[in-house]
């Protein structure tokens, strides 16, 4: 990855910050602080210069601190999780009014923890700008804070990955010391982390609370109104050309689509769509949302082979990323009985970038966030994120008559990708 001078990272840091006051004052905005919980997101103010300033501060902060201090915030990062897992756990955003402050001694109160571990837990998260101490002994909110308070599902699926998900992290090590060489889907870090031989989604199964947490905190890291905690369905609406490739009936089968999420956005953008979402039983019979009347809901293992014949597209939403590549490929292999002449099969997912698309400047926190889904994955299934290469083997290894036609993507998130295989036979 390319790296910039102490100079050059000044000049990037100065241009976008000027770009993005510019653009404050021009709306009338006043400039906010990480204090302020009405802030506007600056992201959205101006995606651009937002993104490179990120980039730029934090390759600043490794070139500006020594190896050794570096080294001793990553040997301590655990508890940035820890701290917030707490938070959730104990559900203190909740007790924390948006408007004011609360003291110490009320909130130990309400929480049930001793006042003197609660007050250390909270000035550890105050750390990392979750939550304040505007006086001595008193709380209240900062944005990061009030977001876990105004987007419960984007709460509930950082509870996931903090509380129920953070012992299998942990974890890793030990499972790559007892199965080196292996890519079973029972031999992870979750077998290592809860000693069990079930694979991910039977343990997920086997706790309705935590399935439960699992299927609202996808949603909420997919939903589509832009503002998900980690890919907006908005995305697989925009990238691929629904209304210009497909035929205005179009048949689409959302293969392993959860609560329906993604088919809900497509089927108010395409209204003439017939659509079915396929999901496990524990994952159907839940659903209890309203869906427009073009989507419909089906049980079906996607293991098994494709009950619904001849559908114009068989859409895989982050999907094959769950699996290694032997499962990966029968997945695939299971629609192959089902397609007709031009059937196209979709798989949206994040897309390892080429070495050489890393190595701009400014790359560095979306390589991040891919290769976290990536040791994410590793952990979880013995599965991984893929590039633009390795998805076309796949297509390939479960018939070459599946033939990889193109990659579609969007500006405003260049990690996430739909490639597009074609049934030719």
């Amino acid at each position: 990855m390319a790296s910039r001078s102490l100079e050059q990272l000044s000049s990037v840091i100065s241009r976008n910050a000027t770009a993005l006051s510019r653009e404050l004052e021009a709306r009338n905005i006043s400039s906010p602080t990480v204090r302020d919980i009405y802030a506007p997101n600056l992201s959205e103010i101006d995606s651009a210069a937002a993104t490179e300033l990120a980039n730029a501060a934090r390759e600043l902060q490794a070139l500006v601190q020594s190896p050794s201090q570096q080294l001793n915030l990553l040997a301590f990062a655990y508890y940035d999780v820890i701290s917030v897992g707490i938070l959730l756990e104990f559900s203190i955003p909740e007790l924390v009014p948006l408007e004011g402050a609360i003291s110490l001694s009320e909130l130990a109160e309400k929480v049930g923890l001793l006042e003197d571990k609660l007050a250390r837990i909270m000035r550890y998260a105050i750390t990392n700008f979750v939550f304040s101490e505007p006086e001595p002994n008193y709380i209240a909110h900062t944005p990061l804070s009030a977001a876990l308070v105004r987007d419960p599902q984007f709460a509930t699926y950082l509870r996931l990955s903090l509380v129920d998900l953070a012992p299998v992290a942990v974890a890793l090590p030990q499972a790559l010391r007892k199965w080196p060489m292996t890519e079973s889907v029972t031999e992870c870090a979750v077998n290592a982390a809860f000693d069990t031989n079930d694979s991910f989604f039977e343990w997920l199964s086997r706790d309705a609370a935590r399935q439960a947490r699992f299927d609202q905190g996808m949603a909420g890291f997919s939903r589509g109104d832009g503002t998900a905690a980690g890919r907006s369905s908005n995305v697989d609406i925009a990238a691929y050309p629904w209304g210009t490739t497909l035929p205005s009936d179009a048949v689409v089968v959302d293969v392993g689509g959860g609560s329906g999420h993604v088919s809900k956005a497509l089927a108010e953008a395409f209204p003439s769509f017939k659509i079915t979402v396929q999901d496990r039983p524990e994952v159907i019979e839940a659903i209890d949302t309203p869906s427009p009347s073009n989507v419909a809901y089906k049980i079906h293992n996607f293991r098994d082979p494709q009950p619904i014949l001849g559908a114009d597209v068989y859409l895989l939403r982050q999907v094959i990323h769950d699996w290694p590549d032997k499962e990966a490929v029968e997945i695939l292999r299971a629609l192959i009985p089902a397609l007709k002449p031009g059937s196209r099969v979709l798989v949206s997912e994040y897309v390892v970038p080429d070495p050489s698309e890393l190595s701009r400047p400014g790359q560095l926190l979306e390589a991040k966030m891919i290769r976290e889904m990536d040791l994410q994955m590793m952990a979880i299934l013995n599965a991984k994120e893929r590039t633009r290469d390795e998805f076309a083997s796949l297509f390939a290894a479960a018939d070459p008559r599946l033939r990889f036609n193109a990659a579609y993507q969007v500006p405003e998130d260049r990690k996430v990708c739909i490639l597009e295989a074609i049934w030719d036979p």
